[in-house]
């Protein structure tokens, strides 16, 4: 238990770090200094290079976890030839990165195109020395090397916005804090956990590639549509690249919320499910029952608040922007936080699919979410625009939701196993209930900084009072 509440806290606060000092960037100081058509170009340029950058990992960074976790002393032989293999896999999403943005966009984006996929090869190979972390459960370094590349951009790209840079120049800012936290990824490596020997094994080549390959499948469709809306929007939206720039600051801010999902289920769980999946079948419902349970906790009142204030954020956040279109940032922030509450359990679904094996079921799963989203997309965007590409990420996540747990509750943990997580919901319920009640009264006299801390205090205070903290679960 310890080790798991040292490791979420590690991860959640270095990404947490990491995604204000994006917000700083992203959502304070670029709207300021530049228009919406070239910010609605960035965030296109993101998530072409973020999508394709997909390629290199080709579903290897959970298997190469699963492995090292449950054989430690081979560390190093996993960790090398997982090394060959993205290395030659980086140079084949590079060029087509280079050759989508060539066809797709302007020169401008293209020249942002160059920069920011030469930073997301260098993030994809520093990940797989993150596996090693996680695998040994030691997240404190990746927690280390987040800060310290986040730090790196947020100081140098804000000056160079504040000296009259460009986009572009932001873009080489990334590329050069991605180099960073690749450097540090390999030193950590190098001298706390295992020397590093290039001995190419097909042995472990083969064992890594019959897990991974059906979960690259369904990786590559799991990020298809979380980044497809920003790619179609210019293209079917009437406002064109504006849309892309209200609908990815509405993004932005949840997305820099949602790192706890990923911290709790994907970093700090993770490990856990895998070796209990494997040694301890009868340990396993108590820990997805458990990890189920603070999802459902954080998740809840996430969405809840989040919507209930979203106009309320836009309009601090953006005062240099009309009535309008905070009203427009607004619309969608409403619609994403359902979404982004969603996530939080998608993410343990999706953890728990993964920990288990279950590779086709993941691969099914987001090759029919996928479908489902670039078809709501399709039919909403050219009828409203960016709201329309959020609403289809709500029904996207809602699906993933109810699809994922019937799987779980008929193949894996049977639902009487996890009966503890409705009492929790319930709870989760009632509080987020009142909270949204306290929320709509308030919120026309105290200013949004004034309520969303006392949100916080509501509730975490309440589901203290109603003994969720008291729950726990044995991870030794």
């Amino acid at each position: 238990m310890n080790r798991i509440f040292k490791n979420t806290s590690s991860l959640f606060g270095a990404h947490l770090i990491g995604r204000l000092a994006s917000l700083v960037i992203t959502v304070w100081l670029m709207p300021r200094y530049f228009t919406e058509t070239e910010f609605g170009g960035y965030f296109a340029a993101i998530a072409l290079t973020n999508l394709v950058a997909i390629i290199t990992e080709l579903g290897m960074q959970n298997p190469l976890i699963r492995e090292m976790t449950l054989h430690l002393d081979q560390t190093r032989h996993y960790l090398g030839n997982a090394l060959i293999v993205r290395g030659l896999l980086s140079i084949l999403a590079y060029a087509i990165m280079l050759g989508s943005g060539i066809i797709l966009y302007t020169p401008i984006i293209v020249e942002m195109i160059i920069f920011l996929g030469l930073a997301e090869i260098a993030n994809s190979i520093a990940q797989l020395y993150r596996c090693v972390f996680r695998a040994h459960e030691e997240m404190k370094y990746e927690a280390f090397t987040v800060v310290a590349e986040r730090a790196v951009f947020l100081l140098i790209s804000g000056a160079v916005i504040l000296l009259g840079y460009g986009l572009v120049t932001v873009c080489q800012v990334m590329l050069a804090a991605g180099c960073i936290n690749l450097i540090l990824s390999i030193g950590f490596t190098r001298f706390r956990f295992t020397q590093l020997r290039f001995e190419p094994s097909m042995a472990i080549v083969k064992v890594l590639m019959q897990q991974a390959l059906p979960f690259a499948v369904g990786n590559f469709l799991n990020l298809l549509y979380f980044r497809i809306d920003l790619i179609l929007l210019p293209k079917l939206s009437s406002e064109g690249l504006d849309a892309n720039t209200w609908y990815g600051l509405a993004y932005t801010i949840v997305n820099a919320f949602t790192i706890l999902p990923g911290a709790f289920m994907m970093g700090a769980m993770f490990p856990v499910l895998s070796r209990a999946w494997e040694r301890e079948k009868g340990r396993f419902p108590s820990v997805y029952t458990f990890g189920m349970r603070w999802m459902v906790l954080t998740g809840l009142p996430f969405a809840v608040g989040l919507s209930t204030l979203s106009f309320e954020i836009a309009g601090v956040l953006f005062p240099n922007y009309t009535p309008d279109e905070v009203g427009k940032v607004g619309a969608a922030l409403q619609w994403l936080s359902w979404a982004g509450g969603l996530l939080f359990l998608t993410t343990a679904v999706l953890a728990v699919l993964r920990a288990t094996d279950k590779r086709r079921a993941f691969s099914v799963l987001m090759g029919t979410t996928a479908f489902l989203n670039i078809c709501l997309n399709l039919y909403l965007i050219p009828r409203f625009s960016h709201v329309g590409a959020a609403i289809a990420m709500v029904i996207s996540e809602a699906y993933v939701l109810i699809v994922g747990l019937g799987y779980i509750s008929r193949n894996i943990v049977k639902f009487r196993e996890t009966f503890p997580v409705v009492p929790t919901f319930l709870k989760a319920v009632f509080l987020s209930i009142v909270m949204w009640i306290g929320l709509v009264l308030l919120k026309g006299i105290l200013s949004v900084w004034v309520l969303i801390p006392l949100a916080v205090l509501f509730y975490g205070g309440g589901i203290a009072i109603l003994g969720e903290f008291r729950e726990s679960v044995r991870f030794d």
